[in-house]
């Protein structure tokens, strides 16, 4: 079963989230022997791209030159045509801002049953079935996904970052999308300096 994993990149470079995505991607791959594949929108260089690899994604997809930002409709048929051209069966993506926008179009878009704040691997992949927070986080469920392909959301520092080894294939990718389908125009941005967030954080210390 191969699976796709939308990473983010910030400024053309990958954070601790994007590292968690791939090494899940790879855990959920490795059941049934599958291959992983990311898939990277804007400009990353090439060693970075490469470097995802160390991870667990055997390929990378590279898609240049989109629109700064996110937009929804766009970014769902990037992530489309990146399934068909993977050809896998399970979509990861981050339970994050971005990832809780672009799932459910991208579960009516390819019939996929969607999974999201999933906390660890799947129990079993036939049908898949995967535990996720309820209750705002005093119970556990599970979710069984009965259709053919499943998007998958993880909860963020729910799983650990595993380094593999290697460097991935990187290719350039063209999804056959018109960027003028977007919508969303960014008109400033302002960023945050000298805190990091708690969730991008290795050690958290409390007192």
């Amino acid at each position: 079963m191969s699976v796709l994993v939308y990473t983010e990149n910030w400024d053309g470079k990958f954070k601790k989230l994007s590292y968690e995505l791939v090494s899940y991607a790879k855990a959920v791959a490795g059941m049934t022997g599958g291959t992983v594949t990311a898939l990277s929108i804007g400009n990353v260089d090439q060693d970075e791209l490469s470097s995802l690899g160390a991870y667990g994604a055997s390929s990378v997809l590279s898609v240049a030159g989109v629109p700064e930002g996110l937009d929804n409709q766009l970014y769902s048929d990037i992530i489309s045509a990146a399934m068909e051209k993977s050809g896998a069966r399970v979509l990861v993506l981050a339970h994050n801002n971005a990832g809780k926008a672009l799932a459910p179009r991208l579960s009516v878009k390819l019939k996929a049953g969607l999974a999201s704040g999933v906390t660890a691997v799947p129990e079993s992949v036939d049908p898949l079935v995967v535990s996720k927070k309820v209750f705002s986080g005093k119970a556990f469920g599970k979710v069984k996904v009965l259709s053919g392909s499943a998007i998958l959301t993880l909860a963020q520092n729910s799983y650990e970052i595993l380094e593999v080894g290697g460097s991935a294939n990187v290719e350039a990718f063209d999804p056959g999308v018109d960027a003028a389908v977007a919508q969303t125009q960014i008109k400033e941005v302002q960023k945050q300096s000298g805190k990091l967030l708690l969730s991008d954080a290795d050690v958290v210390i409390s007192w």
